[in-house]
């Protein structure tokens, strides 16, 4: 009967969350806050639907092992030292800032210094599930602030593997207290030393054996059974099911055999972490965030300008400007996945009461659910933001100063405005040719390691009017775009058209459809990614069948026209019309 009754829960669960997740797709929601809607909906507060509540927590605790485990395969010191600045620089202020705050506002209300780390512990994580979709979405990955988040999001997802390790620490008596912050941190090191030799010697050859077998059921089970084998393990040691986990992935991370890995354990994962967050929902009392909720609220308030605050600190301190600080500060003001993972385990310990345990997830839910809406607004906060001079006596940059008093007075020349691959090679062949050119960048340390080198590089923002004036844009010839700041893009070409009538300007959008806007801006040229790449898709098809180039080019050409001719959205659209006409 109680199998019965298991597989009732389930079936209920399930069946909420399509329902539910599907219904927020349509408000761009991400399926972690349906899932966390799912739990508050159908947990003992709420419908009370669900009666086996033990299993259901034992499935939560197997997502969030196969979670930390997937975590620790993607995780790659390779593109922690690439991103060091960010990461490191950036993502290490954001998280001790966060800390920090949230141990001065405890102390300042009169709670134990332990309750106040705990509480920096888990709101200075932020969601990389959600913040990551949306920008993928959005297409700002590869944006200068889209880097910065991701390279933050980065550290504060490691991070919670150390914090998760010295929370046991924090309910020791304080004159213990520094002996079990080094025993926790003996213990993790002693474990992740072991499963790190093991992987170098022992696995390797196992999962070979295992590969050669070519049987994908046995791959799958030997995956699962190494990364709960692995949690199990370490939890011997005294260490978390969570972090053992994360070691284990870790392990695997640089192997062969990590992406085929990763793709079979993945369904798994999505299956166990969508039970997590729905179990993370029951837990929530809605009759206490009913009569708390000015608490709650105004927690949320607290929490959202925290992250605001030190997520745009963090980047201004590398000489980020005012307008993409905030930006990155607007997007990692929720509270994260990691964030729930942390709560549980220290309500475990008692290192929260019963009310502020409440109380933080009903805020830290909010958080989420506001996300979408927070950064699909963001740009238009940030473009408001005026250039105070406060914060830059605060947060001091490359002045404009430097750009006039170094660059001489050039004439027909071209201004790049960005310094990624495209402006880099636009650089590097005007240099060959020996075109009179400079470059205008947004990131500082960009613009002191080209410097150094010798590129005719300064730091500006190339959507401002009086940046341009300085790099003499009246007397310019051409001025290349190569940045990937869609909502910035648009600015700045009016303000390079406003500048100078008879300039030549030319942009790059990643998508086609930007394309008009940018014309009517006052762009002369603009270069879709996904058109250039879709003409050289059919060239180098079309020359398999010893169709010249050239007269590929002029097939796909004659496609396009016809297409804008009839008016239609796509080359499919111009197919359906022509077997209608026929």
């Amino acid at each position: 009967m109680e199998h019965h009754e298991l597989l009732r829960d389930l079936l209920v669960l399930f069946g909420f969350a399509t329902l539910i997740a599907v219904l927020l797709q349509r408000a761009r929601q991400s399926t972690i806050v349906a899932y966390l809607l799912t739990g508050m909906l159908v947990g003992p507060s709420g419908l009370g639907l669900i009666t086996n509540l033990d299993a259901i927590e034992l499935m939560a605790e197997i997502g969030v092992v196969l979670l930390l485990f997937t975590i620790g395969i993607e995780f790659s010191l390779k593109k922690l030292l690439q991103m060091r600045q960010v990461v490191l620089g950036a993502g290490g202020r954001q998280v001790l800032l966060t800390i920090a705050l949230c141990l001065g506002v405890a102390l300042l209300l009169g709670s134990p210094w332990r309750e106040g780390l705990f509480w920096g512990f888990v709101i200075a994580a932020s969601s990389t599930a959600i913040v990551l979709k949306l920008l993928f979405d959005r297409q700002e990955l590869d944006s200068l602030h889209g880097r910065a988040i991701v390279g933050i999001l980065l550290f504060q997802d490691l991070c919670v593997v150390p914090m998760m390790a010295l929370l046991p620490a924090l309910t020791a008596p304080s004159a213990e207290m520094a002996f079990s912050i080094l025993t926790a941190l003996g213990k993790s090191l002693s474990v992740v030393a072991l499963i790190l030799v093991a992987a170098h010697y022992v696995f390797p050859p196992l999962w070979r054996h295992i590969v050669l077998l070519r049987n994908k059921e046995i791959f799958l089970i030997a995956t699962i059974f190494f990364s709960l084998g692995t949690a199990y393990l370490s939890s011997l040691f005294g260490l978390s099911l969570a972090l053992g986990a994360f070691l284990a992935g870790l392990a695997l991370s640089e192997s062969e055999y990590a992406h085929q890995i990763l793709s079979e354990i993945l369904p798994f994962r999505d299956s166990f972490n969508s039970l997590f967050f729905i179990s993370v929902g029951m837990l929530l009392n809605l009759e206490f965030a009913r009569q708390q909720w000015p608490l709650v609220a105004g927690l949320f308030g607290g929490i959202f300008l925290l992250k605001v605050a030190t997520g745009a600190a963090a980047v201004m301190l590398l000489g980020f400007p005012p307008r993409m600080s905030l930006l990155v500060g607007l997007s990692l003001a929720q509270v994260g996945e990691f964030s729930f993972v942390l709560l549980r385990q220290g309500a475990q310990l008692n290192l929260i009461a019963a009310d502020a345990y409440q109380l933080l997830l009903a805020a830290a839910v909010v958080t989420m659910i506001l996300t979408p809406l927070v950064i699909q607004i963001s740009p238009r906060l940030a473009a408001r933001l005026p250039e105070m001079g406060a914060l830059r006596r605060i947060f001091p940059e490359p002045g404009e100063p430097e750009l006039e008093q170094q660059i001489p007075a050039p004439s027909d020349h071209v201004i790049v405005a960005g310094y990624g691959l495209s402006g880099r090679l636009t650089a590097a062949t005007l240099r060959r040719l020996q075109i009179s050119y400079l470059v205008l960048e947004m990131n500082p340390e960009t613009v002191r390691l080209a410097a150094q080198m010798g590129e005719k590089i300064f730091y500006g923002d190339a959507s401002k009017q009086e940046i341009l004036e300085k790099a003499a844009i009246q007397r310019a010839r051409a001025i290349v775009y190569a940045i990937s700041d869609p909502f910035s893009l648009g600015r700045a070409v009016a303000s390079a058209r406003a500048a100078n009538p008879r300039l030549t300007v030319i942009t790059r959008t990643k998508r086609l459809e930007d394309a008009p806007a940018l014309e009517r801006a006052g762009a002369s040229q603009v270069i879709a990614e996904e058109l250039e790449a879709a003409e050289e898709i059919i060239i180098r098809l079309l020359d398999l069948y010893g169709i010249p180039r050239r007269e590929a080019f002029a097939q796909v050409q004659t496609v396009e026209k016809r297409q804008q001719a009839a008016g239609l959205d796509s080359p499919t659209a111009l197919l359906v019309e022509e077997e209608k006409q026929t």
